[in-house]
């Protein structure tokens, strides 16, 4: 489950009201234009959790009227109404004016071409203007081409460039023999445009219109010449570079589409008006698919499929905390995330994940999953994605502040768990003590780790550790520590730096490290079983570690996972058994996508072996050598994916994972948020005799968010937040883990106790749960025996187990 942080923006005292904002595509650097009713407006650049760049503030006694980053270097071109044109610099804030006089209206355009080579900049009164960029980001001196349309300009874009032939294959095919590669190459030597063609090609090709609906061509020689016309003002324009297609929205939402042939001829081939209230209200966004997202003040957001002619619309839920009436005013598309984001007239922002289903037909629908809103203060107006999927920029009538994403953490050890409710707020439980407080840090919370002594919450920059107390919790310790990765054990806190993994007091003092060769990479993942560390690194290189003794001992090698796994992209996740004999593995392969199959190394035999969710079947059959049980494996498990693993907390030879299906929209769209349905828990024996064995599957209640850890004879599960109208409340859960009805609440606020985790009896225990040590490795040993089919054994196993009571 995902929470935002928010990080409204240091702006300064003189800022006034913020009317503008931008992201850089590559930088995680936020722009924001404001305006003060006394003293003018001012430009300022902020990072990503809000710290103003001080060398980057800029005021005039006037309002700035457009923003635009160059693509690739941190530089801003600032419009101002006047026709005032600058480029600002960050982080030194140089900023070099556009010769005066070049416009003396309200900037209206500001547009770079894909390698920021080019600038047009247009203003109320119809000129537009084209300047060269050198390398540096510097202007070259006098502009291209300076032309006045006599009308108020609207909007610009470039035209993609086409695509290049890879220049080393063309050269390798004209040594081989090959006539016609090797006249293409001559002809490219020659060819005055070869600095294009041979280069990393750009598009200086562009479309600008004006108030009065037309639209005029502008090619690299910057001749411009009337290409169309439509009813009224231009409001957006999109080129789809598949389709060699121009669409065009109106201010009055008439939607025109136009083929444009090579020798720039425009055809009209569909006109269509769109639902919805047009004019300056509107706000509208394309996807890189065609899908044009409309947001016009109305209840409801407008979406048009402009390649399938199809239109819908998406509306807001009450039950997820919106209000009645809520307003939808502004959109913004992340398309890393297929996250459609929108503001509201009440200060929310609503989510929806996009998900592409396959019918039976084999036919792709998008569906829609509306998440539960963030909110912020005011009326939001504008809204950004950032350079990094997970930033949203919100601008309101109140503010400016930059939404976070951040899954919500959670750890178990020793009888201890901990579950983030919100940005600042955890949950504890002790199941020693049967205890549950609510516990307020200081700061946001981006990782947590607790032992039955210790709670360690890291903030991004800082490590606070503190010591359980009755129904309270006190720090006795802090230190700085920007480790991306966090693991404790005992009184030992783990973090990692280049190259080197650091063994520290509570109070930051560094006691060891366990340094990583140049080819080893540098540690990125860190996890704790029992007395044994297990590290994986960013070349896919993993190692344990014997936390036992005084100082932290290497077991076996570090074993480079790249050799051993076909299409390693990256380590997702590595986790050792509680003897330090085994690691699990979950991967991400080259192409980005997870891989279906959990890994399993032997330390001692060095040995890698995996089970296939896919096919549901191990790596050997050897590993379940029973038919039935094969079938079984291959039934319920094939078509599947691992989104989580654990090992039981003392028992080595225990092991779970949680699957979801491949056909579910939870797999298509985030495996980190195992809320959304079809999850399977899935539990092995693991041994170096027999392999792997199934145990156990079944599917995860309804009611519970995720599995949290394995400690026999539980599993333990994280409860689901409930958000209603007026506030977050918790599920009532009955005996059987299932949610009970109940009235829905009116206070905003997180209970103050809130019971967030909860156990549930393995398969072999329900009715053992209260059974001592000897009983309970009696049960484990009895499972095992009867997984294997070595009844011998297994009856040998239960006359050993004395039921509770009896």
């Amino acid at each position: 489950m995902a929470v935002y942080f928010d990080h409204r923006v240091e702006a300064p005292d003189s800022s006034g009201e913020a009317i503008l904002i931008s992201w850089h595509s590559s930088v995680c650097v936020l722009a924001v234009g404001s305006v003060n009713a006394s003293t003018g407006g001012c430009v300022d650049v902020y990072l990503q959790q809000g710290e103003h760049v001080e060398l980057c503030h800029v005021e005039r006694g006037f309002s700035p009227s457009l923003l635009q980053w160059h693509p690739t270097k941190p530089l801003l071109a600032v419009g101002w109404e006047t026709g005032e044109t600058m480029l600002l610099s960050h982080p030194s804030g140089e900023h070099t004016p556009l010769p005066n006089n070049t416009h003396t209206a309200c900037i209206t355009v500001l547009e770079w071409s894909s390698n920021g080579n080019r600038l047009v900049t247009g203003d109320q009164a119809g000129v537009m203007v084209v300047w060269k960029v050198d390398a540096r980001g510097k202007l070259q001196g006098s502009p291209l081409i300076k032309h006045d349309y006599s009308k108020p300009l609207t909007c610009c874009i470039f035209r993609p460039p086409p695509p290049t032939e890879d220049v080393a294959m063309l050269a390798r095919a004209a040594v081989s023999g090959d006539e016609s590669a090797l006249d293409m190459f001559n002809w490219k030597k020659s060819n005055k445009g070869a600095v294009f063609a041979l280069g990393t090609q750009e598009g200086l090709a562009f479309y600008i219109s004006t108030a009065d609906g037309s639209v005029y061509s502008v090619d690299e020689q910057a001749r411009s010449v009337p290409l169309l016309s439509v009813e009224s003002a231009v409001q957006k324009m999109w080129y789809s570079k598949r389709r060699a297609v121009l669409a065009v929205v109106t201010d009055s939402l008439l939607l025109s589409q136009f083929s444009l042939g090579p020798e720039g001829i425009a055809q009209e081939i569909s006109k269509v008006k769109l639902s919805g209230r047009g004019g300056q209200h509107a706000d509208i966004v394309w996807t890189e698919h065609g899908l044009l997202i409309n947001a016009s003040g109305e209840q409801h957001i407008r979406l048009w499929d402009v390649e399938l002619d199809d239109h819908y619309a998406l509306t807001l839920d009450e039950s997820l905390g919106f209000e009645k009436g809520e307003l939808l005013n502004c959109v913004s598309f992340c398309t890393s995330k297929q996250v459609l984001a929108a503001g509201t007239s009440r200060g929310r922002v609503a989510l929806w994940h996009m998900v592409t289903v396959s019918d039976q037909k084999g036919d792709a629908k998008i569906h829609w999953k509306l998440q539960t809103p963030a909110e912020v203060e005011g009326n939001i107006s504008q809204l950004q994605w950032g350079s990094s999927s997970h930033l949203l920029a919100v601008c309101s009538s109140s503010c400016v502040v930059i939404l976070s994403e951040h899954v919500m953490c959670s750890h178990y050890s020793q009888q201890m768990a901990a579950v983030q409710l919100t940005p600042t707020q955890l949950s504890l439980a002790n199941f020693n003590t049967n205890t549950h407080i609510t516990f307020h840090t200081d700061t946001h919370i981006r990782a947590v780790q607790v032992t039955k002594d210790m709670v360690a919450v890291w903030n991004g920059k800082y490590i606070t550790v503190y010591e359980p107390s009755g129904q309270t919790l006190h720090s006795t310790g802090s230190f700085q520590c920007e480790s991306p990765a966090l693991a404790v054990h005992e009184e030992n806190i783990y973090t990692v730096e280049p190259n080197r993994v650091q063994i520290r007091t509570p109070q930051g003092t560094v006691k060891q490290l366990l340094v990583f060769s140049e080819a080893e990479g540098n540690p990125t993942l860190l996890s704790v079983c029992g007395s044994y560390l297990a590290v994986g690194t960013d070349t896919c290189h993993i190692r344990v570690f014997d936390l036992t003794r005084r100082e932290a001992k290497a077991m076996g090698v570090t074993k480079n996972l790249s050799e051993l796994i076909p299409d390693l992209g990256a380590l997702r996740s590595v986790k050792c058994n509680a003897s330090g004999s085994q690691l699990s593995i979950l991967i991400t392969q080259v192409n980005g996508r997870p891989d279906n199959k959990v890994y399993f190394y032997d330390i001692e035999l060095d040995t890698l072996s995996y089970f296939d969710f896919f096919t549901g079947r191990p790596e050997s059959s050897l590993a379940q050598s029973e038919d039935s049980q094969r079938s079984q494996c291959e039934g319920e498990l094939a078509a599947r994916c691992p989104v989580s693993q654990f090992w039981d907390e003392n028992e080595p030879r225990l092991f779970v994972c949680e699957t979801v299906s491949l056909n579910s929209d939870l797999h298509s769209s985030s495996l980190s948020q195992t809320e959304k349905g079809d999850v399977l828990v899935v539990t092995f024996f693991v041994t170096q005799e027999h392999g792997l064995l199934l145990q156990d599957s079944q599917p995860k209640p309804a009611s519970l968010l995720s599995l949290l850890a394995l400690d026999t004879p539980y599993y333990y599960y994280i409860c689901k937040l409930l958000f209603r109208r007026g506030g977050l409340v918790l599920p009532d859960l009955g005996e059987d883990g299932e949610q009970v009805v109940s009235t829905p609440t009116t206070t905003p606020q997180v209970p103050s106790s809130p019971q967030m985790v909860v156990r549930r009896a393995l398969r072999d225990f329900v009715g053992l749960e209260s059974c001592e040590k000897q009983t309970r490795d009696a049960m484990l040993n009895f499972s095992f025996y009867l997984t294997i089919g070595d009844m011998d054994e297994a009856f040998k196993a239960i006359k050993l187990i004395k039921r509770q009571g009896s």
